[in-house]
């Protein structure tokens, strides 16, 4: 059974027709505004991805995470691939344990491949049932925050015991001080990082994972050489380096999810959380807003399993603000 994902605009279509004026999805966690992808030589599209190319992004992958040793990350085609392999890494099936509500696929991933897998509340209920702890950080979708020097004692605890601590940091670019990568290659933990989110270029399929040890290694061997194209290689590389437009875009985003907290309270909408690429905020009336937001051709997230929530990402220009706006202004949220 697959899971649910915002940015379904063929599902978004059927279901509630082709908007005259196009799609406003607002249902991912993606900057809408992405990093300006550089020309790139003809060598890296018509070759297959060198080891100078791979190092130079390890080396700059390395530099952005503040990673003290670049033999801890590890270039993989997406987050999503990993998330399907790394369950099948594990010869015996696990106790697997993760902090919900949040991103769906990790309790997919993990139970396709025979796991023992169930979803917890709190980091002392999933230590105390574990050999593997799953934690979102910053949270998808609530945005909730785990300390970094917590998780960072807790997989010590769980190397101890011959368990490991998986931290995904998809969104953790946008909210530093939920931030653990400077503790990647410790024992028991094993960092998850996303790309395309912070950068806007999700369509390049490029993610990394933080460790050393065992598992790496295993990892390297699963994924095999060429694990990502060449020009993805190279356009990360050149991102990672660009302290600037890095520096401007983070302040940039917390601006514009400022801004957006204020366009959803005005509509009585009641913000929660979330992190500067997207808000979460309750309705009594959320599914109601979300067909009616539909229906005006603006596609946000919904979650059946927390009917009266909602995530919105950010509206990309001017226009895609006062569209929102004027839609908003329609509907009564209580």
């Amino acid at each position: 059974m697959s899971v649910f994902h915002g940015g379904n605009l063929a599902g978004a279509t059927e279901k509630f027709g082709q908007p005259k004026d196009g799609w406003l999805d607002l249902s991912t966690g993606i900057n809408p505004n992405p990093y300006p992808v550089p020309t790139l030589s003809n060598d890296v599209w018509g070759r297959l991805p060198d080891h100078d190319l791979v190092v130079a992004l390890k080396k700059a992958a390395a530099h952005y995470y503040g990673v003290g040793d670049e033999s801890c990350v590890i270039p993989v085609s997406g987050t999503q691939t990993l998330l399907q392999i790394l369950p099948h890494l594990f010869v015996k099936p696990s106790k697997v344990r993760i902090l919900e509500p949040t991103y769906k696929e990790h309790a997919h991933c993990w139970a396709l491949a025979g796991h023992d897998v169930a979803g917890v509340k709190t980091l002392e209920e999933a230590e105390a049932q574990a050999d593997i702890i799953i934690v979102v950080n910053p949270n998808n979708p609530t945005g909730a925050i785990y300390d970094g020097a917590a998780l960072a004692a807790l997989a010590a605890r769980m190397f101890a015991k011959g368990g490991l601590l998986i931290v995904d940091g998809a969104f953790s670019d946008c909210t530093q001080q939920a931030d653990i990568s400077a503790h990647a290659g410790k024992p028991g933990l094993l960092i998850l990082r996303s790309f395309g989110k912070f950068f806007g270029l999700a369509g390049i399929r490029l993610g990394f994972v933080l460790a050393q040890g065992p598992l790496a290694d295993r990892l390297k061997e699963g994924i095999g050489p060429w694990a990502v194209n060449g020009p993805a290689l190279e356009i990360g590389r050149q991102a990672f380096l660009d302290d600037k437009w890095i520096g401007q875009t983070q302040s940039h985003l917390l601006e514009q999810a400022q801004r957006l907290d204020g366009v959803l309270s005005a509509a009585g909408l009641h913000v929660e959380g979330g992190t500067s690429l997207f808000r979460f905020c309750r309705s009594m009336q959320a599914q109601e807003i979300y067909q009616a937001l539909g229906r005006h051709g603006i596609l946000v997230r919904p979650f059946a399993e927390l009917p009266d929530h909602l995530r919105v990402g950010l509206p990309g220009n001017e226009s895609e603000w006062i569209r929102l706006e004027n839609s908003l202004k329609t509907l009564r949220c209580d």
